[in-house]
């Protein structure tokens, strides 16, 4: 018998005869090209870019190139991006790209120090299914054209970029104009169907057209109403809470048409209204006599400034025409209560004997006619006093409202001083249009009344005005003990580049707070890394080193174990400071003694918000909030001006207690060691009664898993969808029900920008803490 040796054999060159290839530089640290086979356009190559001479990264060559869509050759997916560090690109002379393992030259060799040729080529945008009738997607900045979209090959709409939003550019992101639209309504028929794209100039956005399918009222509704079984029905409750459809914001009146709360009980009960202000009181009282509760009475007290009024006429009202009323409903004079106002909030009494204020979601009028809803959370305080946000319509129970008209002399004093979280309910759905509110004029006042809380309350803060939005807008700062000590602890791997311009701009704050500095080394092994730790202890910094593979979570616990501080801070390698006051500002949040975690507001480098606090719920997971939205944007009902209450923050910026973080057990590094494993930490805060603050006064630049890569990596695809089963299986109807999102607000995936499509509940909401179902390690 014989032994033939078997070697890998190089192709010849006839072989790639018929390749097509083109390479390109878009900016200085963005590269693209294409690569495809004339005789065989089924064929995917990889390629592999290389720096003067050495491989730097390599790519599959599967993104959709426009031309060669247009052009007909395959579907058009042929093309690849590299996006090189910006150290590279500036010390490089040449940078090439070759096909993977054959070395064969894709285009031409760029020389760095020339002048960029004209790109020939790079991805102009995508569109996405993102539940019901919602799309979205991205066009790059640079192609100024609307876009057209098309069903079965049919026009049917325009729509223009709006925003911005990150792009995936190879490893790292750059910024687009972001395309968020949905289709006319009778497209929600339950038909399965197509949809193309193209700019108005006939260039493709998308290989192919992306199916989708929406139901009118959802599928539960849609198979009730055609009498299937109830097992049938329950599968279409599933999927509507998987697949979520929404609606924009700008067919509010249409929505609200179709949907509204169920009709409550005829509770017999009095209601009494109290009207701030004499400007457009008959139109109040046209909308109280419209109502369909029957008892009420009214009175009108003269405002002095924006909402203040005389205690003692209020007094004579209670005891007089009101003295048989079971709860008390404050407005402003000139809004226009939904006729079913009354009753919704006489039926919370009545069905929650606990409940002493209930509030509910607001209209509030825009230009040309237009009316855009404010649809609310649960009971927010750290929003209450910042916003005031329920102070608008809100109703209490006649005991509670007696005692506060004691002293109170505005709807800020009372909403404020009433609102307690396990005792103030929020009703889903508009109970009142408001009048036009002067911000600027009731901020004098929100002040005044978060002030009169913390004196009451006994505790030492300033409360400072901010520049208002739509609503009244103050910014309070409670007093710290600065004796308390905090630690930041900074986990790091390689890429010692990063670090050291982590920890350059967070050290003045580190100073300025008297906090230190705890770098954890996960076993790194490149020189550059090695040489920086080592001297970091000249400049004070402890550098402690966990070994092993990634295990964010365990990485953390381990760090905490080492510290001795009061206070931690969590913060990635990848972040870095704006400013000076980011800690101290978390500090001032994190002085509250019911406060579990403070986060932080986090920007890519294009400036698009990257973290506005966490939303549950989406796609039935979880999901940053604005990442719509570039800096200095408000946000939907000003949350990114305020500070405000969420279910969760980002690890990459967040300060708690020491003490809380090993009440509940640190992180779970066993059922999520590298993904939610934060969003967890949050929840079992929550359930121990503790508030979770984002605040948008701490500011970072976050590149966001720039040292290790992204879960779409396929290497963690798996790990990452184990993680999010786990979640979905302990927090589960935590997911569907995140009392700091309204549910007539749509979970799909961009939070705080649409109306759910139909709406989730109307059920009054009580703000009380998350219970998980644990399943056993391995189920």
């Amino acid at each position: 018998m014989s032994t033939k040796t078997i070697g890998k054999q190089r192709p010849s060159g006839a072989e790639y005869a018929s390749l097509q290839t083109q390479f390109s530089r878009y900016d200085r640290t963005t590269f693209s090209g294409f690569v495809y086979d004339r005789a065989d356009p089924t064929r995917r190559y990889a390629v592999e870019l290389l720096v003067d001479g050495e491989p730097y990264m390599s790519s599959l060559c599967d993104e959709f190139v426009t031309e060669l869509a247009d052009a007909g050759i395959g579907d058009g997916r042929f093309g690849f991006t590299f996006n090189v560090q910006d150290e590279v690109s500036s010390n490089a002379a040449i940078i090439e790209a070759r096909l993977a393992n054959i070395g064969s030259p894709v285009g031409t060799p760029i020389r760095c120090g020339a002048a960029a040729p004209e790109v020939q080529w790079h991805r102009i945008g995508d569109i996405k299914w993102a539940g019901g009738l919602r799309f979205e997607g991205w066009l790059s900045q640079d192609v100024d054209e609307d876009i057209e979209i098309l069903i079965a090959q049919r026009p049917v709409m325009t729509v223009k970029p709006t925003g911005w939003t990150n792009v995936a550019r190879g490893s790292e992101f750059g910024v687009g104009r972001r395309i968020d639209f949905h289709l006319p309504e009778h497209f929600a028929d339950g038909r399965v169907r197509g949809l193309s794209a193209r700019t108005v100039s006939g260039r493709s956005l998308i290989s192919e057209p992306v199916a989708f399918v929406a139901f009118e009222r959802g599928l539960e509704q849609t198979i009730a109403e055609l009498g299937r079984w109830d097992s049938e029905r329950l599968r279409g409750q599933l999927f509507d809470q998987l697949l979520p459809a929404s609606v924009p914001f700008h067919t509010y009146r249409s929505w609200k048409e179709r949907f509204s709360p169920t009709a409550p009980s005829d509770v017999p009960s009095e209601a009494a209204v109290v009207l701030i202000g004499d400007a457009r009181v008959d139109e109040s009282i046209e909308s109280l006599e419209a109502q369909r509760h029957p008892a009420w009475s009214a009175v009108s007290l003269p405002a002095r400034g924006f909402s203040q009024f005389d205690s003692s006429a209020a007094r004579e009202f209670v005891d007089g025409d009101a003295a048989n009323s079971a709860f008390f409903v404050f407005c402003l004079a000139g809004t226009i209560l939904a006729e079913d106002a009354l009753q919704r909030f006489a039926d919370v009494f009545s069905s929650e004997p606990g409940c002493e204020l209930v509030y509910g979601d607001v209209e509030i009028a825009a230009g040309a006619g237009a009316v855009w809803p404010l649809a609310f959370s649960a009971f927010d305080r750290e929003r209450a006093l910042e916003q005031g946000y329920g102070s608008y319509c809100f109703a209490v129970r006649r005991e509670r409202a007696v005692e506060a008209l004691r002293s109170a002399t505005s709807l800020y004093d009372i909403f404020i001083g009433c609102a307690d979280a396990e005792r103030t309910y929020h009703l889903p759905g508009s109970v009142a249009a408001l009048p036009r509110i002067d911000a600027s004029v009731a901020t004098a006042e929100l002040v005044a009344a978060s002030k009169a809380y913390f004196a009451r309350t006994g505790v030492e803060a300033n409360v400072e005005p901010r520049k208002a939005g739509l609503l009244p807008a103050v910014r309070v700062k409670r007093a710290v003990d600065w004796n308390e000590r905090t630690t930041i602890i900074i986990p790091t791997r390689n890429r010692a580049e990063l670090l050291k311009r982590c920890i350059e701009t967070v050290l003045p704050a580190a100073h300025e707070t008297n906090a230190r500095i705890l770098v954890v080394d996960n076993s790194s092994s490149e020189p550059e890394a090695l040489d920086y730790l080592e001297g970091l202890s000249a400049d004070e910094i402890d550098v402690i080193s966990v070994e092993g593979p990634f295990n964010f979570a365990s990485i953390n616990n381990a760090a905490v174990d080492c510290v001795d501080t009061e206070n931690i801070c969590f913060l990635n390698n990848d972040v870095q400071a704006l400013d000076d006051g980011w800690l101290a500002e978390m500090l001032w949040r994190l002085s509250a003694p019911d406060v579990g975690a403070v986060g932080a507001k986090l920007l890519w480098p294009s400036s698009v918000v990257q973290h506005g606090g966490v939303v549950l719920g989406a796609n039935f997971s979880a999901a940053h909030a604005f990442n719509d939205r570039m800096d200095g944007d408000p946000g939907y009902g000003d949350l990114l001006q305020v500070a405000h209450e969420c279910s969760a923050v980002t690890a990459a910026c967040l300060l708690m207690r020491k003490r809380d973080f090993v009440a509940v057990g640190g992180m779970d590094e066993v059922r999520f060691p590298i993904s939610f494993n934060d969003i967890d930490l949050c929840l079992k805060l929550r359930q121990l009664g503790k508030r979770i603050v984002f605040t948008p006064d701490a500011k970072l630049v976050h590149l966001e898993s720039a040292s290790r890569g992204r879960d779409s990596a396929p290497d963690r695809k798996a790990r990452f969808g184990r993680e999010l089963a786990m979640l979905r299986a302990k927090w589960g109807e935590v997911l569907l029900d995140d009392p700091y999102y309204s549910p007539l607000l749509g979970l799909d995936s961009t939070p705080f920008s649409s109306l759910a499509w139909p709406p989730r509940s109307w059920k009054p909401r009580a703000n009380l803490p998350p219970v998980p179902t644990a399943p056993p390690i391995g189920m």
